[in-house]
């Protein structure tokens, strides 16, 4: 739109001046002109960010959290192994399974995974590493 001088006039050379420049700092941008790349028109929304995402080095916080959660899970099963207290272990697997919760928050619907607990702890390290 043209922009307007304090005197109510509208100065259209100035706008036309603007537009242009802007023009041209577009067609300054690496991807001007390029075709979009015919993968971001195949699969599933979803998959077509998660993949945009990784190759950009983002990566979503309840990933980070996974990865976090692996980790405790592989320490817990340190302190299970050299016969730590069941008290102790049982502390341990309530604080992981409360992140698993908010991971379970956050994370899409078919990632989501169930609880631990001293029973199922070697199964779940499995699916979890």
């Amino acid at each position: 739109m043209a922009s307007k001088k304090d005197d109510g006039h509208v100065n259209w050379m100035d706008q036309v001046s603007k537009d242009y420049n802007l023009d041209e700092e577009m067609k300054k941008h690496p991807g001007f002109g390029k075709p979009l790349p015919s993968r971001l028109f195949s699969g599933d929304i979803y998959s077509n960010f998660v993949n945009t995402a990784k190759e950009a080095g983002y990566l979503p916080p309840f990933v980070a959290l996974q990865k976090e959660i692996g980790q405790e899970i592989a320490k817990a099963l340190k302190l299970k192994e050299e016969n730590t207290k069941e008290s102790e272990l049982t502390n341990v697997i309530s604080e992981i399974n409360l992140k698993i919760q908010k991971y379970n928050s956050t994370c899409p619907p078919s990632m989501q995974r169930g609880r631990i607990s001293l029973d199922n702890i070697e199964k779940l390290y499995k699916i979890w590493e």
